[in-house]
């Protein structure tokens, strides 16, 4: 597998669909590329043929290239249903034709970048593996195996450098005003003051402009403090040229 092919589609669609904020809203994204969805439980009622073609298909999600269909188990839990129509536009993406076990890890992969992008994981500095799941609203195994596979991008970065689709999402992300990675932007419902990359819905301190700590994530604890340096050093060359 690609690895970084596949990071680099996910994030072209992420900028293509001009993508500002997390969770990503996957049911947009496949209406982007000109799919009509329907959930199993439409189908039984509309067309109980296709919905036996597609129950006995898959339990999760079924695609039809032709028809640009994607049907999905509406009984199973929202992030497993996320996962599953990021997984169908991973075969759309990448051009799959056949249902071979590559194509399913690929799509897996596709997938789980989609959701929870590795650019985004950094600059979100989140403090366990259940705050990311809780931001980019994915299961907690969706979450383990990204942040795993952010630990191998951390590593790739220090031995090769920066990507420039990583590059790309970043400036997808950035905002002039916050002078950073802003993947949420919310008004004070008290002050009106724009309220950056935070859960609350009030200003902190007086009701002033607030973003969320960028240190402490959990997921660079596994990174020496050699390859933290490296890291810190190829992003400040990659953002600022020195």
């Amino acid at each position: 597998m690609n690895h970084n092919y596949i990071r680099k589609k996910s994030a072209e669609v992420i900028i293509e669909c001009n993508i500002k904020k997390f969770p990503i809203d996957c049911f947009s994204i496949l209406e982007h590329y000109g799919y009509k969805i329907y959930s199993y439980s439409e189908l039984y009622k509309k067309n109980k043929e296709l919905y036996d073609m597609c129950i006995s298909y898959s339990q999760d999600a079924f695609r039809s290239g032709s028809m640009k269909i994607i049907a999905y188990n509406d009984r199973k839990p929202k992030t497993r249903i996320r996962f599953s129509l990021m997984h169908e536009l991973g075969h759309h993406i990448l051009m799959h034709k056949n249902d071979t076990p590559e194509n399913e890890s690929e799509a897996n992969f596709f997938a789980n970048n989609m959701l929870a992008p590795r650019i985004a994981i950094y600059y979100t500095r989140m403090q366990s593996n259940a705050d990311i799941s809780r931001l980019f609203n994915t299961s907690s195994l969706v979450a383990q195996y990204a942040s795993q596979d952010f630990s191998k991008w951390c590593y790739e970065i220090c031995n090769n450098g920066m990507h420039d689709y990583d590059k790309d999402l970043y400036s997808q992300f950035y905002d002039e005003n916050y002078k950073g990675f802003v993947y949420s932007i919310k008004k004070c419902e008290f002050c009106g003051a724009n309220i950056y990359n935070s859960d609350s819905n009030h200003c902190l301190g007086g009701c002033k402009p607030i973003g969320i700590s960028m240190h402490g994530y959990s997921c660079l604890d596994s990174l020496s403090d050699d390859d933290r340096r490296i890291l810190s050093r190829l992003e400040n060359k990659w953002l600022y040229d020195f």
